[in-house]
C-alpha cells in the first residue's frame, strides 16, 4: 500500500512538471525580446518562479536560459520522479469511488466522488478544485480525503475544470475558460442536484476547498454562491481584483485560508499570478480578510499563536489566527506559513521534493486535510430554506 501510494504521489508529480513545462515555455518566448530563444537573468528579474528556473537550469553557467535548457531540467526532473501515465487511484477502504457526467451548456463536463460505505444520517459534502492546468485525477492523488471522508462520514467531490481550469473571476486572457465565460458556478450547483438524487446530502454542510486555481475559485464561489456553501477554505489561492472589487455575497459564510508568505505563483502582497498580468491579478491576503471580516460583521480583535514547530527541518513555521464568531455564528481563521511556497502542507515528501527549486518549501508541521476538515466541522450549518437559484 505505501508502495502504490509512493508511485501515485509521483506519478501526480511527473504530471505537474508536464503541464509546468509548457507555462514556462510560454514566458521565456514572451521575455525573449530580441527572438534568439534565450533569456537573461535582467529578463527574468522579478519573476521569483523563472529566476529559481534559471538558477537550477543553467547548464552552460552563462547567465541565460534557453528552451532546450528549460525542457532538459525539466526531463531530468520527471525521470528522477518516474515514468508511466497517471492513472486514477483505486479507493481506499471503506469509500465507493466513481467518475460522473453531465452536460453543462453544451459542454460534456466530469467529476469524481467518493463516498462512505457506511453510512451515518445526512452525509455533508466537501468539493475538492485541482490548480490550473490541473485535472481531478491528479487532485484526488495529491490530497485523497477519502480515508477521512469513510472516518468522518462526508461525501467528496473531486470537479474537472474546463480545459483544465476554473474560471474564477480573474478574466486571464492565458486561460481558456475564463475567456469563454464558461459558466464554472452552474456546474457546481448541477453537481448538487446531482448528487441529491442519489444520496442523503445535507444540504447545510456543503463547503469547497481547492489549490491555487481551485483556491481562487473557492473565493469565486463565496461570492456567487453563499447561498449554497457553508464554507470555503482556498490553500494558496486569493481573490482576484475584479471579483473584490465588487465582493458582497448573499449571505455570512466561514473563511479557512492557508496561505504561504514565499508563495513564487500566488503572492501574498497581491497582484499579478506568476509575475504576469496574462495570469489575471488578486488582491493581497489581508485586504481579502478585510473584505470578509466586514462582510460577516466580525469587529473583534483575533487570537494569534504559533503552530507547533513538529518539523524543525522543512523551513516553515506556522502562525494561527483566529478571529472572535461573525453573524449567524460563522467564523474565520487565517494559517499563515511563514517560509511556505506555493504547495499543499503536510504532503509527502516523495515527488514533492522534485518540486521545491520551482514552487518553494513545503510545510510539514501539519496535515492540510485534517485542518480543513476540523474547521468546516466547527462551522455552523447553512440554513436550509434558502431558496437556491435555478440553473439557467
Amino acid at each position: 500500500m505505501a508502495l502504490t501510494s509512493g508511485i501515485l504521489v509521483t506519478l501526480a508529480a511527473v504530471g505537474f512538471f508536464l503541464q509546468l513545462r509548457a507555462e514556462l515555455a510560454d514566458w521565456l518566448r514572451r521575455l525573449d525580446r530580441n527572438g534568439d530563444g534565450r533569456v537573461s537573468a535582467e529578463e527574468v528579474k522579478g519573476i521569483q518562479l523563472l529566476e529559481r528556473v534559471l538558477s537550477f537550469a543553467d547548464e552552460d553557467r552563462d547567465g541565460m536560459l534557453s528552451t532546450e535548457e528549460l525542457r532538459g531540467a525539466l526531463r531530468r526532473r520527471v525521470a528522477q520522479g518516474g515514468q508511466g501515465e497517471r492513472s486514477l487511484s483505486p479507493p481506499p477502504p471503506g469509500v465507493e469511488q466513481k467518475v460522473c457526467r453531465l452536460t453543462v451548456d453544451g459542454r460534456e463536463r466530469s467529476f469524481i466522488i467518493q463516498v462512505p460505505e457506511k453510512r451515518e444520517g445526512k452525509l455533508p459534502v466537501v468539493f475538492v478544485f485541482h490548480g490550473g492546468g490541473g485535472q481531478a485525477e491528479n487532485m484526488l492523488v495529491r490530497t485523497n480525503f477519502g480515508p477521512l471522508a469513510a472516518k468522518e462520514y462526508f461525501l467528496v467531490v473531486y470537479p474537472n475544470g474546463w480545459k483544465n481550469h476554473w474560471n474564477d473571476g480573474r478574466k486571464a486572457v492565458r486561460i481558456a475558460s475564463q475567456q469563454e465565460g464558461v459558466d464554472d458556478v452552474k456546474f457546481v450547483r448541477m453537481i448538487i442536484e446531482h448528487l441529491a438524487k442519489e444520496y442523503p446530502i445535507d444540504r447545510g454542510r456543503i463547503f469547497a476547498t481547492g489549490v491555487s486555481n481551485g483556491g481562487i475559485f473557492c473565493h469565486y464561489l463565496a461570492a456567487q454562491a453563499a447561498d449554497l456553501f457553508a464554507a470555503i477554505a482556498p490553500v494558496i489561492g486569493g481573490l482576484a481584483e475584479p471579483v473584490a472589487k465588487n465582493f458582497r455575497p448573499s449571505h455570512p459564510i466561514s473563511l479557512l485560508v492557508i496561505q504561504g508568505d514565499a508563495d513564487p505563483l500566488v503572492p501574498i502582497a497581491g497582484g499579478p499570478i506568476a509575475g504576469s498580468d496574462r495570469g489575471g491579478r488578486i488582491i493581497s491576503t489581508e485586504e481579502m480578510l478585510t473584505l470578509y471580516l466586514a462582510h460577516n460583521g466580525i469587529i473583534g480583535q483575533p487570537v494569534e499563536e504559533p503552530y507547533p514547530d513538529n518539523d524543525p527541518n522543512d523551513g516553515c513555521r506556522v502562525v494561527v489566527r483566529r478571529y472572535p464568531p461573525g453573524r449567524e455564528g460563522v467564523k474565520v481563521e487565517y494559517w499563515l506559513i511563514q517560509g511556505g511556497g506555493h504547495t499543499l502542507p503536510g504532503s509527502p515528501r516523495a515527488g514533492l521534493r522534485l518540486a521545491e527549486a520551482f514552487v518553494g518549501k513545503v510545510c510539514r508541521d501539519f496535515d492540510f486535510q485534517e485542518v480543513i476538515w476540523k474547521f468546516f466541522q466547527s462551522c455552523p450549518a447553512r440554513s436550509t430554506d434558502i431558496t437556491t437559484p435555478a440553473t439557467k
